[in-house]
């Protein structure tokens, strides 16, 4: 979808039904369309107005509407812990990306921002690897960095956020 087409996230959310007609206001007075994905309008919602685990999946599939790149929904993700060889932490946490599966010449890459060129075409240059974005919401993925680092520091080989791993 090209960046002039682009609608805000809110106004999907609002679209989906998942924030309430009060918040108007606010849509408003969001970020512009070409702000960085990683913007959302959950911060101004006062109470969860859908169940969480409903609220990021429909976050994700807003994010995805909105970028055009498919969603990666992290909590079905299993994770070989090896695979974060390709980046440290620190990168992984500062650029808000993961490899979350390296295949010969690829690097499937969740990410906040998967229309962040300079990003993509760095993480392809350091690897030597075609990288394949995907959306996923700011708050999954960061927390998904920490457990899936901190897993690997333990000695785990595998790492998913509903805790299934192995050593």
């Amino acid at each position: 979808m090209p960046s002039d087409e682009k609608r805000p996230l809110g106004r999907i959310l609002l679209q989906r039904k998942l924030v309430p007609r009060e918040l108007q206001g606010a849509l408003r007075e969001q970020k512009p369309a070409d702000a960085p994905v990683s913007s959302s309008v959950r911060p101004v919602v006062p109470e969860p107005v859908v169940p969480e685990k409903d609220a990021e999946h429909e976050e994700l599939l807003a994010l995805s509407e909105r970028t055009g790149v498919p969603g990666l929904d992290l909590r079905q993700v299993n994770i070989t812990l090896e695979h974060l060889d390709v980046m440290p932490r620190e990168v992984a946490e500062a650029l808000r990306i993961l490899p979350v599966l390296l295949g010969e010449g690829l690097v499937y890459l969740a990410m906040v921002d998967p229309q962040d060129k300079k990003t993509l075409d760095e993480v392809e240059f350091v690897t030597g690897k075609t990288v394949h974005p995907f959306v996923v919401p700011s708050a999954t993925l960061l927390r998904t960095i920490a457990a899936a680092y901190d897993a690997k520091a333990r000695g785990e080989a595998t790492f998913t956020l509903s805790g299934k791993t192995k050593r």
